[in-house]
């Protein structure tokens, strides 16, 4: 019993780098979601603020005191827009949101007549929105309740009170004025617009279908690397780099293997979403090809680089587990990327998962043209070129050394 234990207890520490890496992914994600939930690193500095458009067609002094109230607010800064560029930046995913005050905001203030201010949005990022209603809505209440609340004091101090001594009148005026000032208001005061999506849209299908489908991708073409390792210890990888074929060759094949994997793959699982929830995948085919065939590169790409730097199974598995859910949780399949601090944000930029998914959601979600996800699939695939020209580098030092 001992001697078992002894013995497996010494494979287990005599792959150095597979202890290594298998040490390195609890302490990565730790560190990781640590940054992401816990505030650490952020304590001395000031998140970025949310941008919100504002259109004033109004242009009165009720209208500008509005913007002003709302840009001395923490974490909000306005920035002034016309009304088609608002609703260009908040479709195209640029901005959030855009306050539109339109014409006779100030005379309705006044009358007490229904404000024409609306929030257009894009339902996605529903839990912003949900703040910045609030904020919104707080402030225009200020501003209505303290014309609201005066004009109707007047009128009740005329009517009931006109007769009394005037210290009498102004301590009513006062009980009044707290009364009415305090009470909370719950009038509609705001019009909501969606610019994106709409009342059947669900963004959150869409994030979780384009997410894990990516993220089980990762997994499934890993599978190349371990391939390639069995081969190496049954002596076939041996005999396969002593024959006629190009050196590069075993290489290529192995993308191509991962490559029809992934496309299979994907259209399953687009085809499933669609039978099963009712995606509407066919909403923008020639886009949907492309974005497809884009990150099958990408991820098959992922899988012979896994092939390349690998010695050992233990080294397999840790390693791919690694990258796998570091640019799953970093590129937005496990979290949306809204929720997570800005420097996270920007650090997306280097994940496969995140130019996939944005590109899924150019497609499903905002309903954008096939020019917009050009750009996804070309960043895609210059990761794919570059993830290959290391792979190329790693297999022969790795793996033609073999021969």
């Amino acid at each position: 019993m001992w001697t078992i234990a002894k013995k497996d207890i010494y494979i287990f520490f005599k792959d150095k780098r597979g202890l290594f890496l298998s040490l390195l992914l609890p302490i990565g994600l730790i560190t990781m979601f640590a940054f992401a939930f816990g505030g650490i690193g952020q304590d001395d500095e000031d998140p970025a603020p949310i941008h919100v458009l504002y259109v004033d067609a109004d242009q009165t002094t009720s209208s500008k005191s509005l913007i002003a109230m709302l840009d001395t607010i923490p974490g909000i800064a306005c920035l002034s827009t016309t009304a088609e560029d608002a609703t260009a930046n908040i479709k195209s995913g640029d901005e959030m949101a855009a306050v539109v005050i339109n014409k006779g905001f100030e005379m309705a203030l006044q009358t007490g007549e229904d404000l024409p201010v609306v929030l257009q949005y894009d339902q996605s990022r529903v839990m912003e929105i949900g703040v910045l209603q609030q904020l919104l809505t707080s402030r225009l209440s200020a501003m209505k309740g303290s014309v609201d609340a005066h004009r109707g004091i007047n009128k009740i101090m005329q009517q009931s009170f006109s007769n009394m001594p005037p210290n009498v009148q102004d301590s009513i005026r006062t009980s009044l004025e707290e009364n009415l000032l305090q009470k909370e208001n719950h009038e509609q005061l705001i019009s909501m617009q969606e610019v994106v999506g709409d009342a059947e849209s669900n963004w959150g299908l869409i994030q979780a279908v384009a997410g894990t489908a990516i993220m089980m991708l990762l997994f499934s073409v890993s599978s190349i690397g371990k391939s390639m390792l069995d081969e190496k210890e049954s002596g076939v990888l041996r005999r396969l780099l002593q024959t006629p074929m190009h050196p590069y060759g075993l290489l290529f094949g192995k993308m191509i293997t991962a490559l029809v994997i992934a496309v299979f793959q994907l259209t399953i699982m687009f085809l499933f979403s669609w039978l099963a929830f009712g995606l509407d995948i066919f909403i923008n085919i020639p886009a949907l090809i492309i974005m497809i065939l884009a990150t099958s590169l990408a991820c098959s790409a992922f899988g012979v680089l896994l092939a390349s730097l690998v010695t050992t199974r233990k080294q397999a598995d840790s390693l791919s587990t690694i990258l796998i859910l570091f640019m799953s949780a970093v590129g937005g399949s496990m979290i949306p990327l809204f929720i997570m601090p800005v420097f996270m944000q920007n650090a997306a930029v280097v994940s496969v998962n995140y130019w996939s998914i944005q590109g899924f959601y150019d497609i499903f979600w905002r309903q954008a043209g096939l020019e917009a996800i050009v750009g996804n699939a070309l960043v895609l695939t210059g990761i794919s070129a570059g993830v290959l020209l290391i792979s190329m580098y790693f297999y022969k030092k790795n793996i033609l050394r073999l021969i």
